[in-house]
């Protein structure tokens, strides 16, 4: 089964601006593909549960929240920020 992954406004965003302020970009290129490969095949086990139904997924340098919509089949990428600088 195949989710679809929607980065909001903000947080692709604050993709960008990880990626523009990052010494290795192909490192933060990388974490935002796997994240989304991720999050594309099995968001309900991806990363770890937080309030309500948002998640958190780690993918160094990246980490982003996110809320899965199981019967809509669709991810809702809400925030993102580097946990380490690449």
């Amino acid at each position: 089964m195949t989710f679809t992954v929607v980065w909001l406004d903000s947080a692709a965003s604050e993709l960008a601006e990880a990626w523009l302020t990052a010494n290795n970009r192909a490192v933060v290129t990388a974490a935002a593909r796997n994240i989304d490969q991720r999050l594309r095949t099995s968001p309900e086990s991806a990363g770890e549960a937080r309030e309500g139904s948002r998640r958190i997924l780690f993918s160094g340098p990246l980490a982003v929240t996110f809320e899965p919509s199981i019967n809509d089949r669709v991810v809702r990428v809400l925030d993102v920020w580097l946990i380490e600088k690449p």
